[in-house]
């Protein structure tokens, strides 16, 4: 187990995501968790990491995507070589996923823009594809 270190800020974003639509009280009651713990991890004031148990309860109950290997690295714990297992075991799809995912808000749309623009470029090169392509400029 490889250790970084322990991220308050990106573990309250995740924690944000992860709650989606509940209530901060729902989704520790969801997570079997106090309130009181959550919201100090949620607002950033919890000095010291989450052990791996809590941080376990949490992803178990989280929505929008953010899984336990995202709360493992903003506690600082990463299995490196699990990552390195798995990522050699990944189709070229979610190996991609993986790095967007990764990428901020400014780099996705950015990422967004060339797709669509080699999306087009394809369309257009296609026979018969050129007529279906409006240009927004």
């Amino acid at each position: 187990m490889k250790n970084n270190k322990w991220n308050k800020k990106i573990f309250s974003m995740l924690l944000e995501q992860a709650k989606g639509v509940r209530s901060w009280r729902q989704f520790a009651s969801d997570c079997d968790i106090s309130y009181v713990q959550m919201r100090k991890l949620a607002q950033s004031s919890q000095e010291n990491p989450p052990r791996p148990k809590l941080i376990h309860k949490i992803a178990m109950n989280a929505f929008n995507d953010v899984d336990l290997e995202d709360f493992m690295f903003a506690a600082g714990a990463v299995a490196a070589d699990s990552m390195s297992i798995r990522s050699a075991s990944q189709t070229p799809a979610e190996s991609f996923y993986e790095k967007y995912r990764s990428l901020s808000g400014k780099d996705r749309r950015t990422v967004n823009d060339f797709v669509d623009f080699l999306t087009a470029r394809r369309v257009k090169s296609e026979p018969g594809g050129g007529s279906e392509v409006s240009e927004e400029d």
